[in-house]
């Protein structure tokens, strides 16, 4: 009875050498489509101890007459990375943008000391806060398929929201919230 509970799960040796896992036959497979693994690739059944690889397993090999075609890749992820290489070039042209306005000798002595010291919060606020900025949109343009990906997007464009690229991410929200990418990200699983 336990047997056949495990029957149909596999963990897999990944190139690091984790071991990920159990998925089911069904996620190895379109995990083979989706060349996220090859031929070559380490897996064994839930409870085997041997690592054998994905074709020595019948259920994996693929016949002529079978058509599987791999998941292909929404139009929105490519969208989604334009939006946030933008959004972290903009932000960190703001910092330079700050960053040299603080460094100019005669600042202090265009602007009555009051509008100096704003300049100066404003300034050091914008650099501290748009560094992390910056860096976190551009990591955000570099994302894979993974589930918690999907999560970072989810953030990334509600924070754009708050800002002049609102027009931009309402659509960007919409098509990501569609099941084709959950189920590209792999959040549906």
């Amino acid at each position: 009875m336990e047997e056949s509970k495990y029957k149909n799960l596999y963990e897999v040796k990944g190139e690091d050498g984790n071991v990920y896992g159990p998925e089911s036959d069904s996620t190895i497979r379109r995990w083979y489509f989706e060349k996220r693994l090859n031929a070559q690739s380490l897996i064994r059944r839930v409870g085997d101890t041997d690592w054998r690889q994905v074709l020595a397993y019948k259920e994996f090999k693929v016949s002529a007459n079978e058509i599987v075609s791999p998941l292909s890749k929404p139009g929105v992820i490519f969208w989604y990375r334009i939006y946030c290489s933008f959004s972290g070039v903009f932000v960190g042209l703001l910092v330079l943008l700050f960053l040299v306005l603080r460094s100019l000798p005669d600042m202090e002595q265009n602007m009555s000391p009051s509008n100096f010291d704003e300049f100066q919060i404003t300034s050091l606020l914008m650099v501290v806060i748009g560094i992390p900025c910056a860096i976190f949109y551009f990591s955000c343009s570099f994302m894979t398929y993974r589930g918690w990906h999907w999560v970072l997007g989810l953030i990334s464009i509600g924070l754009g929201m708050t800002g002049c690229c609102l027009p931009a991410c309402i659509p960007l929200l919409i098509f990501w919230v569609k099941p084709e990418t959950k189920h590209w990200l792999n959040r549906n699983e």
